[in-house]
């Protein structure tokens, strides 16, 4: 920055002489953000103007710096001056920037995974001191606008980003490519729980932003919208029946259930994430013999949508088993039974340091199909076994405690 040359006047006094005429004084230059060095874990090596060394502790980077972290959980944080936080993960490599010039960045991240922590107060209403978070991704757009905490993961065949706020203003709500790596960014919504602590190296940074005063990741989803929320745990479960419709020879002997019935029953979610692509999700369901009025159970995979869960049930067979005298016997008639249940978080708060969803809402819808019918002429009697009926029901289901 270049001192602006100034007119200064001096006034002489008759009496007195010459008094003493000074400039004013040349205004500071502004000091450039800075990032300081630190190896959490692995091993970083730095590329600089004056030559390649390897990083250690305390090590001053500058805007041109080229940061390579290698080793299977490496974690390398760039700790700026003004109070930001960028860390980074294993086959990271990140290029520093200069975040106070018009359009700056705070580098450009290519490869790798990195945890993005905004000085509270910085996503709303940014201090004149505290220069824009703005991150790039090589070959992309740059990133900012998704919250005080936000992960840009590129380990996979694709580059994932997602925050704990903001709405993608900036234009990284889009999807663009990187090189030939499609970089997908979540929904203009703030992602999940789930998917953004994912795995423990996301954890390692949440533990580590907590122990350095930073406001904890719970925290930060206190007041989340509950579909951010993990679904697991056993849930009470109140199923109150709107009623349904049957026709058929067997109607009176089925157990359909009437409108304003109630019935408890208890859902289990379970979460997977041992596997290396991602988590697996399934319920312990339980649903009424409609023969019997007996409550059975069964173990069926987990839907998850934007804002909804939804899990089924699907069982098949024929209607009649029609038996001769010679005890042979036949089988005619098909039909489908179905069960759909579909709910969404309505209440989810933070227990155990993780924000769950505490409470869903929704509705179940059962029926029963007849896809083809008996042969009646060649099995008198069967055709008295057709029916076909259809029932709903509201669900209400409570997390118990723990």
């Amino acid at each position: 920055m270049h001192a602006r040359a100034v007119a200064v006047s001096c006034v002489l006094f008759a009496v007195v002489g010459l008094a003493g005429c000074a400039a004013p004084p040349v205004p500071a230059e502004e000091a450039p953000v800075t990032a300081t060095l630190r190896l959490h874990s692995g091993e970083a090596s730095v590329e600089t103007a004056e030559g390649d060394m390897a990083g250690s502790d305390g090590d001053i980077l500058v805007a041109g710096d080229v940061v390579f972290v290698s080793g299977g959980e490496a974690l390398v944080e760039l700790r700026w001056s003004d109070g930001a936080i960028t860390r980074l993960g294993p086959g990271t490599t990140f290029t520093v920037g200069e975040p106070a010039e018009r359009l700056g960045t705070r580098g450009v991240q290519s490869g790798g995974v990195s945890w993005n922590r905004v000085p509270s107060g910085e996503a709303d209403a940014l201090p004149d001191a505290i220069a824009p978070y703005v991150l790039a991704i090589d070959g992309g757009s740059p990133v900012s606008d998704r919250g005080e905490l936000f992960v840009i993961d590129c380990r996979g065949e694709s580059c994932r980003i997602g925050g704990t706020g903001g709405n993608g203003a900036d234009g990284s709500k889009t999807t663009f490519r990187r090189d030939e790596i499609e970089t997908e960014v979540e929904a203009e919504k703030p992602v999940s729980w789930e998917a953004l602590m994912v795995d423990a190296w996301a954890e390692e940074n949440a533990a580590l932003d907590e122990a350095g005063g930073l406001l904890p990741v719970a925290e930060l989803f206190a007041d989340a919208e509950p579909a951010r929320g993990v679904l697991e745990g056993t849930f009470d479960v109140v199923r109150t029946s709107r009623g349904g419709t049957c026709t058929g020879g067997p109607c009176a002997e089925l157990r359909l259930g009437v409108a304003g019935d109630v019935l408890n029953l208890v859902y289990t979610f379970h979460r997977d994430c041992a596997a290396a692509d991602g988590c697996s999700t399934s319920v312990d369901t339980q649903f009424t013999d409609t023969h019997t009025g007996e409550i059975n159970d069964d173990t069926v995979p987990l839907v998850t949508g934007a804002e909804t869960f939804t899990w089924g049930r699907d069982v098949e067979g024929s209607i009649c088993l029609y038996t001769y005298e010679d005890g042979f016997s036949v089988e005619t008639g098909h039909q489908a039974n179905s069960i759909r249940w579909s709910v969404t978080p309505t209440k989810a708060e933070v227990r155990n340091g993780v924000f769950v969803v505490t409470e869903l809402r929704g509705n179940g819808e059962a029926s029963l199909e007849v896809t083809e019918p008996v042969d009646s002429a060649s099995y008198p009697g069967c055709e008295s076994l057709e029916v076909e009926w259809a029932s709903a029901s509201d669900l209400v289901l409570t997390r118990r405690d723990g």
